[in-house]
């Protein structure tokens, strides 16, 4: 891409989302000036291909010279991702943290599977969902704990076998925590060891 852009006949506004608070953008080594919105800048431009390299408080694309912002420019996304799966023996009644006794997948960084927690490496925001099933003739109640807050809760009727799940999005920092408690009643796991009814799950969105 060469030559010059016209702001007012390209449709991108100079200081989109005020990103730039007034700053000027440089012409300089006759590249293109241009502006894109953060949403275009993370479907049209990538650097995992190494095709970016840093200039003066912006970003130039090696590829066709396109000058962005550093604001602008989507960040690399690491994956994390994990699923646990099949609740021990021990931590199935009231007053305990859920311990995990399958890891199923686990990309990435956060997930500890001795502690059974999601433990934040890369601040952002998180999709988590829970599952469990009370056992015959005992309820359930079981809660996702974000350190030590109960953000998010399951409950299971004591007529036997009633499986309960919720999900949630949370923006976390690192180092912040997060895991099941189980907080009144009893859940049913088979016998079968590899499988399992009581399930947590996560992976980072941005």
């Amino acid at each position: 891409m060469t030559g010059s852009m016209d702001r007012a006949t390209s449709g991108v506004p100079a200081n989109p989302g005020g990103a730039t608070t007034g700053e000027t953008w440089p012409d300089d080594e006759g590249s293109t000036e241009i502006a894109l919105l953060a949403g275009r800048a993370m479907a049209q431009m990538s650097n995992s291909n190494g095709n970016m390299i840093f200039y003066r408080g912006f970003q130039r694309c090696k590829v066709c010279s396109v000058r962005l912002c550093t604001s602008l420019v989507a960040r690399s996304i690491e994956p994390v991702i994990f699923s646990a799966v099949r609740a021990s023996d021990k931590s199935r009644k009231s007053n305990s943290k859920i311990f995990f006794d399958t890891t199923l997948s686990d990309v990435g960084f956060g997930w500890n599977a001795k502690s059974s927690e999601f433990v934040c490496f890369y601040p952002g925001s998180y999709f988590f969902t829970f599952t469990a099933v009370s056992d015959s003739g005992s309820h359930f109640k079981a809660a996702l704990m974000k350190n030590s807050d109960e953000v998010a809760t399951v409950w299971g009727e004591r007529v036997g076998y009633q499986s309960a799940s919720n999900t949630v999005i949370l923006n976390l920092e690192k180092n912040d925590r997060v895991f099941v408690n189980m907080k009144e009643g009893e859940i049913y796991e088979t016998s079968k060891v590899g499988r399992g009814y009581t399930t947590f799950s996560g992976f980072r969105l941005y």
